[in-house]
């Protein structure tokens, strides 16, 4: 049994996903990305061996080439943005001749998601200026320039518990498995740690003060989602009542 471990807010927090019952269970996904617009994207996968490089997870889009280009890539190139440890994003580019090191320490040009000099990510050796490390979990912002591309994400589910966490700030963060859940499905989902706000105690400024998550909706909208201890909700002998949940 694996468990997703969420942690937010300013103290921590945790949430514990139960019952995803899998041994190296593998799989796809696929996702529509619109021309010229940022969408979020999670990431959901592993690679089967475990690994987290975005090349080994990530693909399926129409590469540019540096060649033809030259460093105007950067404007034309599907690309991302994964949020990084410092509070801004590394930025991530898929083009057809990314630089690299080969095994036999030859320089040489793949495929592959590359940093903005155009160095696959991750080859430490050739330069790289970003990691190239995608963890379940993490969510990121995609953009696609010249056409409306379907970006594949294809690896293992996680085989160990994921542990996220989250700053008391906005943070993009995203389900580490590829199941929808109920917020408040105690079955599916555990919360401890976190400080809830009051509608009692706060009236309707309970919105400015309780941890909640946006989620992004088929409206191009978010579903706003607020953690307080006393939500409104019918029992099951048809009385209102009050209990702690997202609401």
């Amino acid at each position: 049994m694996k468990k997703l471990m969420f942690g937010m807010a300013a103290a921590l927090a945790l949430c514990g996903m139960a019952d995803i019952e899998s041994s190296n269970t593998v799989g796809y996904q696929t996702k529509e990305l619109e021309a010229g617009k940022f969408a979020i994207v999670g990431i959901q996968f592993e690679g089967t061996d475990g690994s987290t490089d975005i090349n080994k997870l990530v693909g399926g889009l129409t590469a540019v080439s540096y060649a033809d280009f030259g460093a105007d890539f950067t404007a034309v190139a599907p690309h991302i943005q994964v949020p990084n440890s410092k509070g801004t994003y590394d930025l991530y580019y898929y083009i057809s001749d990314g630089y690299y090191i080969d095994e036999d320490g030859n320089e040489a040009e793949k495929a592959g998601w590359c940093d903005s000099d155009g160095t696959i990510a991750g080859d430490t050796e050739a330069g790289s200026g970003v990691s190239g490390i995608l963890t379940p979990g993490v969510a990121v912002w995609a953009k696609m320039v010249q056409a409306t591309e379907t970006m594949n994400q294809a690896g293992q589910v996680p085989s160990e518990n994921v542990t996220i966490t989250a700053p008391a700030t906005f943070a993009l963060r995203a389900n580490s498995y590829p199941v929808e859940f109920n917020l408040n499905d105690a079955a599916a989902v555990e919360f401890a740690g976190l400080t809830p706000g009051s509608y009692a105690e706060q009236g309707a400024d309970f919105v400015k003060y309780a941890p909640h998550i946006q989620v992004p909706n088929s409206k191009g909208t978010y579903d706003l989602y607020y953690y307080i201890s006393d939500g409104f909700y019918i029992d099951e002998n048809g009385n209102e009542a009050e209990k702690a949940g997202w609401c």
